[in-house]
């Protein structure tokens, strides 16, 4: 099992706490505080905490945006800090104040804010569309930066890491345009987590040096706690599991002498990773526990599918397999129930594997059914997904090149209007503006034929993703009839012994008779695998049947499965006969379809 994606990488979204300037009237005390908390925050925020209550304390009499922003700086610092619940609630006070009469980027920060809550408790679809309601409504500056770095954070504990990585460049480069070095980090923190889970270690590697070299320059022990702790994953997926083991006692070591409840979770964790690398698995399941208890405490339930999931491989290890089920059921239930699909395939995985290994086959083929069923869901939707992303921006650019074609139309009019009324007074005016409308009718059809070639390109890019995603379907599909047929074939062995100790001879067989054809596939399972073949190789059997009219059902079949280029035993379990019997039907093919001896009938198939 690999165990580089089941890592908990709880680096404390430290977004939101960045507190921003309000744009009213501050007494000169109140801005002098407010600078206090600004220099704090970079290198010690839970220092901070104590002059953000002040500040928000000395302007609670002050007009509704005053106290609004006062209030959403200091819960901003409670989360950072741990004090999750407290948080949670100033922020639901917040939004009882009439934030609609307050500034209205007021409203985008307390968005910002209460999203990063809704992740740690789990609740990440509802925060992703907060934020994208954020960014659709036109956040600038320094609001665009947070929401899109909450965005990618956001994406990436929902396992979605292409788009988290793409929202993470686009961090990056609206922190550097506002050259604030702090964001700056922070966006290279987060890209670099992309990077691991993508396995690609030496850009993850040098995006956390550079998250650690700024933490120490600044003096902030928290992000360096969290630098070291990053680094010895890069350590633990390249197999050093000792030094991995070192830089988390160095890390958990600083976040208790900060009192970072939160962050010792995640260096536990990673020690346990490293004790699970050493194969230690008593140890690893103490520290995983102490991981569960400190992150309760801190109210971060964000990935604590990922460390059921450690905890039940620990047991399996173990032998204790009740309770290796129990933490892998506990991590169904807790995915499901906050839409991380990929704890879920994991969870299934795990069960599947355990089952097998216990020899309860009937209850492995039952998970394995539901994690197929999900598997094709989520491919669906995601197809679908992005064929609705590919069609509204069809018409939009569609909408666009009307407005477009309008303006020309009218400047063509105007164009007109204006030789009609200089005449001939103007005769060179009126060429020059000739040609350079010429021109411009020129440039503008070239735009016109670059815009058709990009649809065209969209176009073929919408049926490519159709073919390998029918591919996929379709070797799915087989692979699940092969895994099927085995599974029938070890209970028929268990049966055929059973069966032997049965009185009546008569009887046994015609039992083995009825469950071997089990393993026989139905007229309409065959319907919906040519379907799924035709999507793939469209038009090849009609092609076929044209050719060679005589070709029987099961040549027909045997053709099919040929071309998916099986080999002789997986035909026989598909088709639920002997290798003999199918190694007969390749002969009788071959001499329907009038093969020459020296040309052989699978390169025939496969070159069809």
């Amino acid at each position: 099992m690999r165990l580089c994606f089941l890592i908990v990488l709880v680096s404390a979204m430290q977004l939101s706490a960045q507190v921003l300037p309000f744009q009213g009237n501050l007494s000169s005390q109140d801005k002098e505080l407010f600078s206090v908390i600004e220099n704090l925050e970079k290198k010690d925020s839970r220092a901070a905490i104590r002059p953000a209550f002040q500040l928000a304390h000395s302007l609670n009499s002050t007009t509704t945006s005053e106290r609004i922003w006062s209030q959403l700086n200091y819960a901003a610092l409670l989360t950072e800090n741990d004090s999750v619940s407290k948080a949670r609630s100033i922020l639901l006070d917040s939004s009882e104040l009439n934030l609609e009469s307050a500034e209205a980027w007021l409203g985008k920060l307390h968005s910002i804010n209460y999203a990063e809550i809704l992740a740690l408790d789990g609740n990440y679809s509802l925060g992703e569309e907060l934020l994208r309601k954020v960014l659709a409504e036109g956040a600038n500056g320094k609001l665009q930066l947070l929401a899109t770095m909450s965005l990618a954070e956001n994406l990436r504990f929902q396992g979605k890491l292409d788009v988290s990585r793409i929202n993470w460049y686009e961090s990056l480069k609206l922190s550097e345009e506002l050259e604030d070095s702090s964001l700056i980090a922070e966006c290279h923190r987060g890209r670099g987590i992309v990077f691991f889970l993508l396995e690609r270690l030496n850009d993850a590697e040098a995006d956390f040096e550079f998250y650690q070299k700024y933490s120490v320059s600044v003096g902030n022990r928290k992000k360096e706690a969290n630098a070291i702790s990053l680094l010895g994953l890069i350590d633990y997926q390249n197999g050093k599991h000792e030094p991995a083991i070192d830089k988390a006692l160095s890390s958990y070591d600083i976040r208790k002498e900060i009192n970072d409840f939160k962050g010792q979770g995640e260096s536990l964790n990673n020690l346990a990773l490293g004790y699970m690398g050493l194969k230690n698995w008593s140890q690893a399941l103490r520290y995983l526990e102490e991981s569960v208890q400190l992150k309760t405490l801190s109210s971060d339930l964000s990935q604590m599918t990922v460390i059921l999931n450690n905890m039940g491989h620990c047991h399996r290890k173990l032998g204790n397999y009740q309770e290796a089920q129990k933490y892998f059921e506990l991590a169904l239930e807790k995915g499901w129930r906050n839409g991380q699909m990929g704890d879920v395939i994991n969870s299934y995985n795990n069960l599947i594997g355990l089952s097998k290994g216990l020899e309860k086959f009937e209850e492995a083929f039952n998970y394995q059914a539901r994690l197929l069923t999900i598997k094709d869901s989520l491919s669906q939707l995601e197809r679908a997904k992005a064929i609705d992303e590919l069609e509204v921006q069809f018409e939009t650019d569609k909408k666009e090149q009307e407005i477009l074609m309008l303006q020309q139309q009218q400047t063509i009019i105007t164009n007109r209007w204006l030789t009609i009324a200089l005449g001939l007074f103007l005769a060179i005016i009126i060429g020059v503006l000739i040609l350079d409308n010429q021109k411009r009718k020129h440039r503008q059809e070239t735009e016109l034929l670059t815009a058709e070639d990009e649809l065209q390109k969209a176009e073929l890019k919408i049926m490519a993703d159709l073919l390998e995603h029918n591919q996929q379907k379709l070797s799915l599909y087989t692979e699940n009839l092969l895994k099927k047929n085995e599974l029938v074939g070890q209970l028929e062995t268990r049966l055929k012994s059973a069966v032997e100790d049965v009185t009546d001879e008569i009887e046994g067989q015609k039992l083995l008779t009825n469950f071997s054809g089990v393993r026989i596939l139905t007229d309409e399972d065959w319907e919906e695998f040519k379907e799924l073949f035709n999507g793939v190789h469209r038009g090849m059997l009609d092609r076929l049947l044209l050719k060679y009219e005589n070709l029987t059902l099961a040549e027909q079949r045997l053709f099919l499965l040929m071309k998916l280029e099986m080999s002789t035993k997986e035909i026989a379990n598909i088709l639920g006969v002997s290798p003999d019997s199918v190694k007969k039907g390749r002969y009788r093919l071959k001499k329907k379809i009038n093969l020459e001896d020296s040309i052989s009938l699978q390169e025939f198939v496969s070159d069809f």
